[in-house]
């Protein structure tokens, strides 16, 4: 089946891209496979960071020509998508303790380029980790193929649906022509009507990876696979954390188990780990000015708000606040604190979405437009906390108990087939 799946992409990318192009893909798969077979982590992240450092450096040669950009966008976001499957795959190698003659063979060769060249995510997204690709999960069996084709024509109604709101969306709401000609978004007199260009930016943007990520996970799912979840609406997300979290869970999972985690088991401080982890979350998304400065003010508002939560968990702080004013008192200060760190986390947004010039004006606009705007502002983002609060702890509550039982369910799984592999 895996090379089934790779013969799916082959021709697909010799059609896209030309011939000395698809090149550097199977350049990419025979070195990180060749990485796996050395089994050693620290060989995986020199040449992890290598072919970072060469497509950034591609990217910026290529950029100062016209010709043929667009073939060469279509082969970096190939490239990018793949290099986090590849380092996947060579990890999961390094912790299973793979024995090379286990590498040598064809089911494990399979294997591999199923999971790299799997056409639903190769250049489209989501991140599918290496033991969520080998996972078959029970309740596709269980319903069998009826049950597992009405579920997917399901989901790709559902996807055509979003598509087509955002295609009307774009046609007749020019956000992202005021995004890339910030001078028309001057011609926007009243404050609230820049606020909610920005607002817009970020929901055409989620709808963009609602339908670009909704199709990978369809197709995976149907495959038998557990893809991570779709991304969530930011119109959900009142903590920041929770964007990083639950708008790509597939890339979050990544810098986690890959980055973040190994570096504190390591005696590494969270923080140190936390600036490696966006260093590489700049050099993976492309080293320009609008990825900087996004990456920058998403990290310090990271930094703010686990600060903060450690202080409201302090017993100083519950016992002055919550003791002494009630509960319902403490939430509304909590709500008042984050809604402020709220605004600065979501202009952030638009420099990445945008440009450092629409996301520097509209920054201007909310924090320079006197007060009776931003006090305005503070008004309806604090009632934004409060519902996104109320509907989070409905909302989410069932799927953190079926991530946990998901995650039982990997190790079992994974465990048996490793046993399998060794009788």
């Amino acid at each position: 089946m895996g090379m089934v799946y790779a013969f799916v992409s082959v021709p697909s990318l010799l059609t896209i891209l030309p011939l000395k192009m698809a090149a550097f893909v199977l350049a990419m798969l025979i070195i990180f496979y060749l990485v796996a077979y050395i089994g050693n982590k620290k060989v995986v992240w020199i040449v992890t960071a290598l072919w970072v450092a060469m497509l950034n450096a591609l990217a910026i040669y290529i950029a100062n020509f016209s010709d043929g950009y667009d073939v060469f966008y279509t082969l970096s976001v190939i490239l990018f998508w793949t290099l986090l499957r590849c380092c996947s795959f060579a990890h999961f190698c390094v912790d299973a303790h793979f024995k090379k003659e286990q590498l040598l063979k064809l089911d494990c060769l399979a294997h591999f380029l199923g999971y790299t060249l799997y056409f639903p995510t190769l250049a489209n997204g989501p991140f599918l980790d290496y033991k969520r690709y080998i996972v078959v999960l029970k309740e596709k069996n269980v319903n069998g193929l009826p049950g597992q084709l009405k579920s997917f024509a399901c989901e790709l109604v559902r996807i055509v649906f979003w598509w087509l709101v955002l295609e009307l969306g774009m046609r007749y709401l020019f956000v992202h022509y005021m995004a890339m000609v910030p001078e028309t978004a001057k011609l926007v007199k009243s404050p609230f009507g820049r606020h909610a260009v920005g607002y817009f930016l970020g929901q055409f943007f989620f709808m963009t990876y609602l339908v670009k990520y909704g199709l990978g996970i369809a197709f995976s799912r149907y495959d038998g696979m557990q893809p991570p979840s779709k991304p969530q609406c930011i119109g959900h997300v009142h903590y920041y954390s929770n964007m990083w979290k639950r708008f790509d869970q597939g890339l979050y999972e990544f810098l986690f188990d890959y980055i973040y985690h190994p570096l504190v088991n390591a005696n590494y401080s969270k923080f140190v780990s936390t600036v490696i982890t966006f260093t590489f979350v700049f050099m993976w998304h492309g080293c320009q000015t609008e990825v900087l400065i996004w990456t920058v003010m998403n990290f310090w508002c990271l930094i703010a708000e686990k600060l903060l939560k450690h202080l409201m968990r302090t017993p100083f702080y519950k016992r002055l606040i919550e003791k002494k004013l009630g509960l319902q008192i403490a939430q509304r200060i909590n709500a008042v604190i984050f809604s402020q760190l709220f605004i600065v986390a979501a202009f952030s947004n638009v420099f990445f979405i945008g440009s450092p010039e629409i996301g520097a004006f509209l920054m201007l606009n909310a924090y320079g437009a006197g007060f009776v705007n931003y006090f305005a502002l503070s008004f309806c983002c604090y009632c934004f906390f409060q519902c996104s609060e109320l509907i989070s702890m409905q909302l989410w509550k069932p799927n953190n108990t079926f991530e946990i039982k998901s995650k039982i369910i990997y190790s079992f799984r994974i465990f048996h087939y490793f046993q399998k592999k060794k009788n």
